[in-house]
């Protein structure tokens, strides 16, 4: 039987650490974006689980500011878009819990039977949830007549919502936790 090296055993460990950080790219302003054409000058407005870009508008025009802010109270929230907060939450909660226990146990020690036995299952739970993120694209942020900052600018045309920043990361952590899971249960 050969033996495997031990930087082997860390790669699922590694792997879903990467995941894990690009899990919190999408609590960030920047998962979905919008733009818009109709303005003298074209701009983009960004929103994400917990945040979105700020707007002032004054007598000069609109003006996108980078900083990002909570969304307004009177921001209607529908079931799709707390259920994208709940699995990014899941996501982040669990795989950095996975990640604890795989890591303690799998980095320590080269033994298949000390190791986390169901980290794969975990790691494939977690990228369910991380992906499941992605259903804010059918909320009312895509939405200008419930999306309270898209309705404050005077019924402009806005384009459809495409994936920003923090979405392409959702995306990417997906497949990261897959990889851990894949090496998480090649190794045992």
């Amino acid at each position: 039987m050969s033996t495997v090296p031990k930087y082997v055993y860390c790669f699922p460990f590694f792997s879903a650490l990467i995941a894990l950080i690009l899990c919190f790219a999408g609590t960030s302003c920047k998962f979905l974006s919008i733009s818009t054409t109709d303005a003298a000058t074209p701009f983009s407005l960004d929103f994400g689980l917990w945040y979105h870009q700020t707007v002032n508008v004054t007598s000069n025009g609109i003006i996108a500011s980078s900083t990002c802010s909570l969304y307004p109270p009177d921001q209607q929230v529908d079931s799709a878009w707390v259920a994208a907060r709940v699995f990014n939450l899941i996501a982040i909660i669990l795989g950095a819990t996975v990640i604890i226990f795989d890591g303690c146990s799998g980095c320590i020690t080269t033994n298949p039977k000390k190791r986390l036995q169901g980290g794969a299952v975990v790691y494939l739970i977690v990228a369910f949830c991380s992906g499941m993120s992605l259903i804010l694209l059918n909320t009312n942020i895509c939405s200008s007549n419930r999306n309270s900052t898209v309705a404050a600018l005077n019924n402009m045309d806005f384009s459809s919502c495409v994936l920003s920043t923090g979405g392409k990361s959702a995306i990417a952590s997906c497949v990261f936790w897959v990889v851990a899971a894949v090496f998480s249960a090649l190794l045992h």
